[in-house]
């Protein structure tokens, strides 16, 4: 008989103690006396099983991310310019303290130099992308975008392990005029840093763009130019690099900076690229594939397109590229015009989507230009 007592008192009294144990942490939450106040520390115990979770979480993860190559110096320069839009308020500038104010988070944003040395890509890139809860990292603006989160990520690895004395030039703060920051940085919905900030990743009538991952600007149409703004503001069009910049635009500061973009000169068109993929590139522009209901791309890129249709003569090969590599992803069919382009974008192979962006790249600038959709004289 004792025998069949005793599983039951055991289970009795785990019973009691764990309601014992429930109801004193239940009196501690209600009570208030944990101090939630960023001026104090946690327990060094909690301290440790929030960073031994999060370091195991990432690893978890991000097991199954397969790393491209990420040495290209044009995708390191794009994760620059976006570092210094969107990294530098918390983590401050390779060489630069932390911010005051910033620094007293807890936890506080840590130099990336720092914390970036020896931490695999793959786990780099998760972070970027996803973030990570209660430290104040946000998760990227725009997920479907890898191709953007890949390029901080080249960069992040660029910045590990030392300082970056050439950081300047990278982010494209050289390309901006001097003194025109100076007393702008911190304010929103101005002109003043709408257009200045812009030189540093795009093209002017003296500098193409910083990188061969952004597009050039200059001679697109109004019409184009609007409309991809207000994709960007409206968050259609999702990309973590554009999407916070445009936002802080409202429809005349949109309508200037279209202005001014659609009267500068056009860059000049690529050099160097195989003969053999432009004559290719070239068949699919002019006669598209009928075996695999792809329509030629001058049949909307030509003379007569719409004005909210680009220009394509003279892009970058590389950006012409990417982008067709996000539409057969999904990134670009939320919009009226992207879902044209996404079917057609899908049924490309990889080799057709280098040699028709060869193709348009090797162009002078001026091929195919409709005088309908070109720049208008500029308003005050």
């Amino acid at each position: 008989m004792w025998a069949k007592l005793a599983p039951n008192r055991l289970i009795i009294s785990l019973a009691i103690i764990l309601i014992l144990v429930v109801a004193a942490g239940a009196a501690f939450v209600w009570s208030g006396l944990y101090n939630v106040a960023a001026s104090r520390d946690h327990f060094w115990v909690t301290t440790w099983i929030l960073e031994k979770v999060r370091e195991q979480s990432v690893e978890t993860h991000s097991t199954f991310i397969e790393t491209p190559p990420l040495d290209d110096p044009d995708l390191v320069r794009l994760g620059a310019a976006h570092y210094e839009g969107g990294c530098v308020p918390c983590h401050s500038r390779p060489g630069e303290p932390i911010n005051a104010i910033v620094s007293q988070m807890l936890p506080s944003p840590p130099h990336l130099a720092d914390v970036t040395a020896g931490e695999p890509p793959e786990e780099l890139h998760w972070i970027v992308k996803h973030g990570l809860k209660y430290t104040g990292m946000p998760a990227w603006p725009a997920p479907i975008r890898d191709d953007e989160v890949w390029a901080l990520t080249a960069f992040l690895m660029e910045l590990a392990g030392g300082e970056m004395d050439n950081y300047r030039q990278l982010a494209g703060l050289d390309r901006v005029p001097p003194g025109a920051l100076a007393g702008t940085e911190p304010t929103h919905r101005t002109e003043a840093v709408a257009l200045t900030q812009c030189i540093r990743c795009h093209d002017d009538a003296a500098v193409s763009t910083i990188s061969s991952l952004v597009p050039k600007l200059g001679g697109q149409s109004i019409g184009y130019l609007e409309r991809a703004l207000k994709e960007y503001t409206a968050r259609v069009r999702p990309s973590g690099i554009m999407q916070p910049v445009a936002t802080h635009l409202d429809d005349r500061e949109i309508a200037k900076i279209a202005n001014y973009y659609a009267n500068l000169d056009a860059q000049p068109g690529q050099r160097g690229i195989d003969p053999a993929r432009i004559a290719r590139g070239q068949a699919l522009a002019t006669e598209g594939d009928p075996q695999n209901a792809i329509p030629r791309c001058l049949a909307c890129h030509s003379h007569s397109r719409a004005a909210e249709f680009p220009a394509l003569a003279g892009q970058h090969s590389d950006y012409l590229a990417g982008q067709l590599r996000v539409w057969q992803s999904g990134g670009r069919d939320r919009t009226a015009y992207g879902q044209i382009m996404a079917p057609i974008a899908r049924r490309l192979t990889e080799e057709q989507v280098l040699d028709v962006a060869s193709y348009f790249a090797s162009l002078p600038p001026e091929a195919y230009r409709n005088e309908s959709a070109s720049a208008l004289p500029d308003s005050k």
